[in-house]
C-alpha cells in the first residue's frame, strides 16, 4: 500500500483570511515561507511583500521584492520592512518603454581602511562582556555610471556617481561594514549606482524608491508629530460626588493610563486591574540562569495578554534584552512574541478558522 504524504504544518502559519484573499494553497505557501523569504520572521511581513506584488503586477516567485529588518527609530526595536530588488526597479524602467540601456560601471581608486567595532563576548551562550575587533576591506573609492532614456525620440545620457563610504551597509550601529559590503565590495555598489541611475532617469516612475541592497543596515527614521510644550499641572480638582461634599483629587494625570474610575458616595474607586493587565504590570526579569528560563518567563507572560494593549506592556519588558541574548536566543524570544501578538490581534472567528484550516493542520 502507498504511504500517504501528510504535508507538516509551514512554520508560519497562515491565516484563513490571507489564504483566502491572496487565493494561496499549502503549497504555495510553503514555497514563499521556506524558498523565497526563509529569513521571514513574520506572516506579516510576507503578508506585506505579497500585497506590494499585487500592486504593482509582480510574480512573487520571481523575488522581485526583499524583506529587510531593519531599527525603527520610532518603535525602538528591529521590524520587518519591504523594498524592491535591484530587479524591479529594473522592469519598473523598461516598462515604460523609455529605457535605452545602461553603460557599464566605472569604479573609481581601490581603498584599503580599517574599520574597529565591538563585539558581544559570550561564554556559555551567556554574555559576559564586550570585547573590540577590527576588520580591513578593499574597497573602490566610488562608482559611476550612465543609464539613458528616450526623450522625445532622442536618447539623453544620465550620469550618476556614489561613493562606496557614502552607501555600504553596516553592523548594528557600528562602522564596520556587514558580511555582504566587505566580501562584495564591488558587485554591491554596482547595483545601489544603478539604483541611483535608474531614479535619477525615471523619477515620474521609481520615484525615491530604493533598492533592497540601499536599504541593508539602515535605520527607519520616522518622524513623529512635534507637539507643544505641555502646559503646567493645574491645581488639585474638585469633583462633585452625588451628595453635598466634595473630594479632592490630584488632576495630574501621566501620559498613557486610563482614567476609568467611578465615583461611590464621597469616595472616588478605580475598578480592580484584570488579571492579564496585573501579569502585565509585573517587570520581566533580567537575570536569568540561563535562556531557557527566560523563554519560559516569556512564553508564561505573553500567553496571559489578552489584547494588544497588554502585549505592548510585556513586550516593552523584553525588548531591551536584544542587546544582551545570544543571537538565536533571541530569535526564538522573537517568534514567541510575533506569535502571541498574532493571537491578540485576531478576532474570534479568526482563531477558530485558523484552527481549523488546513495549512495549519486543522
Amino acid at each position: 500500500m502507498n504511504a500517504v504524504t501528510v504535508l507538516q504544518p509551514s512554520r508560519l502559519p497562515i491565516a484563513a483570511s490571507l489564504a483566502k484573499e491572496f487565493e494561496i494553497g499549502a503549497a504555495e505557501w510553503r514555497v514563499l515561507v521556506d524558498q523565497i523569504f526563509p529569513a521571514a520572521q513574520s506572516v506579516e511581513a510576507i503578508s506585506m511583500a505579497l500585497s506590494y506584488c499585487r500592486a504593482r503586477k509582480l510574480d512573487i516567485y520571481k523575488k522581485p521584492v526583499h524583506i529587510v529588518p531593519m531599527y525603527s527609530s520610532a518603535l525602538k526595536r528591529m521590524v520587518e520592512t519591504v523594498w524592491p530588488g535591484i530587479s524591479e526597479i529594473r522592469t519598473t524602467a523598461t516598462r515604460t518603454g523609455d529605457y535605452g540601456g545602461i553603460d557599464e560601471v566605472i569604479f573609481g581608486p581601490m581603498v584599503e581602511r580599517t574599520f574597529t567595532g565591538e563585539k558581544d563576548k559570550w561564554e556559555n551562550q551567556r554574555k559576559v562582556g564586550t570585547e573590540k575587533f577590527t576588520k580591513t576591506v578593499r574597497f573602490p573609492e566610488w562608482a559611476s555610471v550612465v543609464v539613458y532614456r528616450w526623450v522625445h525620440g532622442e536618447k539623453a545620457a544620465f550620469h550618476t556617481k556614489i561613493y562606496w563610504e557614502e552607501t555600504y551597509a553596516s553592523v548594528g550601529k557600528m562602522e564596520v561594514p556587514n558580511d555582504m559590503w566587505g566580501k562584495r565590495p564591488r558587485g554591491q555598489l554596482d547595483k545601489c549606482v544603478e539604483a541611483a541611475a535608474l531614479r535619477k532617469a525615471f523619477p515620474e516612475e521609481v520615484g525615491s524608491m530604493y533598492a533592497a541592497e540601499e536599504m541593508e543596515g539602515r535605520t527607519l527614521i520616522e518622524h513623529e508629530a512635534t507637539l507643544p510644550p505641555a502646559p503646567p499641572p493645574a491645581p488639585a480638582a474638585k469633583i462633585a460626588a452625588p451628595t453635598d461634599e466634595t473630594v479632592e483629587i490630584d488632576s495630574k494625570i501621566v501620559e498613557g493610563d486610563v482614567v476609568d474610575a467611578e465615583i461611590v458616595g464621597e469616595e472616588i474607586v478605580a475598578p480592580p486591574p484584570p488579571a492579564a493587565k496585573k501579569a502585565a504590570a509585573a517587570p520581566a526579569k533580567t537575570e536569568f540562569a540561563n535562556p531557557d528560563d527566560m523563554l519560559k518567563d516569556a512564553e508564561e507572560r505573553f500567553s496571559k495578554a489578552q489584547d494588544e494593549g497588554d502585549w505592548g506592556e510585556i513586550h516593552s519588558e523584553f525588548v531591551h534584552l536584544q542587546e544582551t541574548l545570544f543571537p538565536p536566543d533571541w530569535d526564538r524570544l522573537v517568534a514567541i512574541m510575533s506569535r502571541h501578538f498574532d493571537r491578540v490581534s485576531m478576532s474570534e472567528e479568526e482563531r477558530q478558522a485558523l484552527a481549523q484550516h488546513p495549512l495549519n493542520g486543522g
